[in-house]
Parts: structure tokens; sequence; C-alpha cells
């Protein structure tokens, strides 16, 4: 088992749910000093490089946190990404993913967390569909940075 420093969100298109994980992270991270060094980032299985992230999310993310992801472009999941672990954010990623011999050991999201839960995609579906998504991924971020802060930091056997 490794200390995982980096991580890395993957969902399909990279413009929704894993800029929403990568941003609740990074911001409930910031206000953890041992976690101060933690590095987030995100990718899509089926992302085009450059895609701005959806307005329905920009505006749940402000909306509900204050956070900021209009800055955010797509890229796509490919060997060279560097993480300690990638979390998937729902079982389709997952395989997507695994089928890429990355580097980093995948699991999903909810799998790592311990609740086993996928974060559907509310993409192209009612700002109602977004809100939901959030508190969830905050939800189980949150779990993640309990993790993180019980010490239990390394990566999962898969």
């Amino acid at each position: 088992m490794n200390t995982i420093n980096h991580f890395l969100f993957v969902c399909a298109g990279n413009i929704c749910r894993s800029p929403m994980a990568e941003s609740l992270l990074r911001h409930l991270a910031k206000a953890r000093p041992a976690l101060e060094t933690l590095e987030v980032a995100s990718a899509g299985t089926i992302a085009l490089s450059g895609n701005l992230p959806s307005a329905d999310a920009v505006d749940v993310m402000r909306q509900q946190f204050g956070l900021e992801i209009a800055t955010h472009r797509a890229r796509p999941l490919t060997r060279s990404l560097t993480a300690d672990l990638v979390l998937a954010l729902d079982r389709e990623t997952e395989r997507e993913s695994q089928v890429l011999k990355l580097r980093a050991p995948v699991t999903m999201l909810g799998d790592y967390v311990g609740t086993g839960e996928e974060v559907e995609d509310p993409h192209g579906r009612s700002p109602r569909h977004y809100r939901e998504a959030t508190l969830q991924l905050k939800r189980l971020v949150e779990l993640v940075v309990a993790r993180l802060d019980t010490g239990v930091v390394s990566t999962p056997e898969v």
C-alpha cells in the first residue's frame, strides 16, 4: 500500500461530476493543515480536451458552495496523467478507467469511502439533478477527508 498525495476524479465527460468533486476536495482539504499539500485533479473517459464545464454545474457549485469551476477545462483520461489513486464516480467509468491500465489503482469513490454508491451523471438533466449530485458528492468527499484525517491514506487493494 502506498500513501496517497494525488487524487484523480474520473467521470465520463469531465464537465460535471469530476470537476465538482475536484473542487470540493480541494476546498475541504484547504481547511486542514495536514492535507494542504494534497493534489487533486480530474479527467473524463470520453472527455474532449478543452470543453467547458456544464453551465448547470458551474451554477450549482456557485450557489450551493460558493466555489468557482467556470475556469475548468475538460481533459481526457490517459496513461500519462499522474495520480496515486483514481476515483471513478460510477461503475461504468471505473471499468473504462481500469481498461486503460493506468499506473495508479482505480476504484469507485463510493467504494473507497465504504458506501458503494454511484454518483449519477446529471448531464442533460434538470438543475435538480445537478443539485442532488453536488450534495451527494459533498457528502462522499467529506468521507474522503474523514478517511484522510484518520490517517487511513493508503491506496486500496484492487
